[in-house]
């Protein structure tokens, strides 16, 4: 076997196959300024202000859902999955955290 068709060989993003773990790009993705506006129809302000009211009302709970939200640069809320710390109930249902 040739050095050239060894797949533990191969570059990722270079058509190797199993375990891809990069994307290349031709440009970096981060091509807009921080500060800029790009219009998207979107009511930005109430995307904010909605944001705001969930994250006050899960305040006094152990369980934290608005942690993936984002709100992008054009101003529409993304929510990305979040995995929640790991516990289990104790014998009087009490929450036992799991050590990290």
């Amino acid at each position: 076997m040739s050095e050239n068709s060894d797949p533990k060989a191969a570059q990722p993003g270079k058509g190797a196959a199993g375990d891809q773990w990069a994307v290349q790009t031709a440009q970096t993705t981060d091509v807009n300024p921080a500060d800029e506006r790009i219009p998207s129809g979107v009511d930005v302000e109430q995307n904010k202000h909605e944001l705001e009211a969930a994250v006050a009302q899960e305040e006094d709970t152990d369980l934290k859902t608005t942690d993936g939200y984002v709100i992008t640069e054009s101003g529409q809320i993304n929510n990305f999955a979040v995995e929640p710390p790991m516990y289990y109930e104790g014998k009087d249902g009490e929450r036992v955290d799991l050590p990290e």
